[in-house]
């Protein structure tokens, strides 16, 4: 009975530890995490401009030059699908006047009982995001970038929440006055507050255990790429890698966080910037197959819906040449319609014209006779 009971155990022992996932990140290492969105940097900028902090960190861990940004026409969509993982078409998330219609990461930091804030340098145009005064920060229209990381950095360290997310605007309203030397200033201060900000975790110790993500939402570039910078605990450094776009940003932060992503973020985690033990490659192999088949059931999907749309605006169309045609018969039918009015109405009035000439005959005939009568009696 004894060895029985053994053999059960030793059963269920190899069992659970079968279920085991292997920890693919550093999850317990992770403390803090700031993801900074520049408004108007992209791929041409980041290569023509020399911010040293910048490429520090990209050094220092992960960096694709050419990470395909959101195509919106508004910043509040593509800020939206940054902090969703979602297209603006599912997230539906377009001016101040929408509502979210997804989960976000910072929906997903609050259920799991983290800490986060929102500095956002835009006066008001990530509203949508706002769980409290603590936690949404909305700066003036008029404020620079510099105060926005003043507010980030007057968090550091006993105020630092575990996320924080910035929205810088200077580079993007340099671009919009079309002025090259104001563009190329805020790009520097822009690198230069990123260093303050890089000095201050490592005066407190925070640094090697913050994981810090750098990028834009929306690219200002016919190219349509934004840097994509990750580094932090857990993070290779020194790699280069493609093929990344900014939909992956809320996978990449959950995968570092060691729980599953929103169900409507269509991103897949860069597993490139994270540190794989030799012995759990084979479980992040799986991991990235899994994610690319959904990928791909999620493009199908969207490639038969796009498909039916094709075929309800063919019908919608055939409607309407259809439609078209009748009215132009109806148009042919009104023409003899009216040909034909017209030409019984010609009728008639020369109908009446010959009753009247005749009875005016008539009248001048009784006229005459009358007159002749009358003439012959006197």
């Amino acid at each position: 009975m004894r060895w029985l009971c053994l053999l059960i155990c030793i059963a269920l022992f190899t069992f659970g530890l079968g279920q085991i996932k292997p920890s693919v990140l550093a999850a317990e290492e992770l403390q803090r995490i700031i993801l900074i969105n520049v408004e108007g940097l992209n791929y041409e900028a980041y290569i023509s401009t020399p911010m040293h902090n910048l490429r520090q960190i990209a050094a220092e861990g992960l960096m694709d030059e050419k990470c395909l940004a959101i195509r919106t026409d508004s910043s509040e969509a593509a800020l939206a699908s940054l902090l969703t993982g979602a297209l603006p078409e599912d997230h539906g998330y377009y001016n101040s006047e929408s509502k979210i219609q997804v989960e976000s990461l910072l929906a997903l930091l609050k259920k799991h009982g983290r800490t986060f804030q929102l500095i956002d340098g835009s006066g008001g145009k990530l509203q949508v995001f706002n769980y409290g005064q603590d936690q949404y920060i909305a700066l003036p229209p008029s404020s620079l970038d510099q105060e926005a990381f003043s507010r980030l950095i007057q968090n550091i360290p006993e105020q630092m929440p575990f996320f924080s997310f910035l929205y810088l605007n200077d580079s993007l309203e340099a671009l919009l006055a079309l002025d090259d030397n104001q563009y190329y200033s805020a790009l520097m201060t822009f690198d230069s507050k990123l260093g303050q900000l890089i000095s201050e975790l490592k005066n407190h110790n925070m640094y090697q255990d913050s994981l810090i993500i750098i990028t834009s939402a929306r690219s200002t570039s016919p190219s349509d790429y934004v840097p994509m910078i990750i580094r932090g605990p857990g993070c290779r450094s020194g790699v280069k890698t493609s093929s990344s776009i900014v939909l992956d940003t809320v996978a990449t932060i959950c995968s570092f966080m060691g729980v599953n992503a929103p169900a409507s973020s269509i991103g897949i985690p860069i597993y490139d910037a994270m540190t794989v033990r030799q012995e759990d490659r084979e479980y992040v192999y799986v991991k990235w197959t899994a994610d690319l088949k959904k990928e791909r059931i999620l493009q199908f999907t969207r490639y038969y819906d796009m498909q039916d749309e094709l075929y309800r605006t063919i019908h919608q169309m055939t409607a309407i040449k259809e439609e078209r045609q009748n009215i132009f018969e109806f148009a042919g039918e009104r023409e003899k319609i009216i040909n034909s009015l017209e030409s019984r109405i010609n009728w008639q009035r020369v109908l009446g014209m010959g009753i009247f000439l005749l009875m005016l005959a008539g009248y001048l005939l009784e006229y005459r006779w009358l007159k002749k009568k009358f003439t012959l009696f006197q």
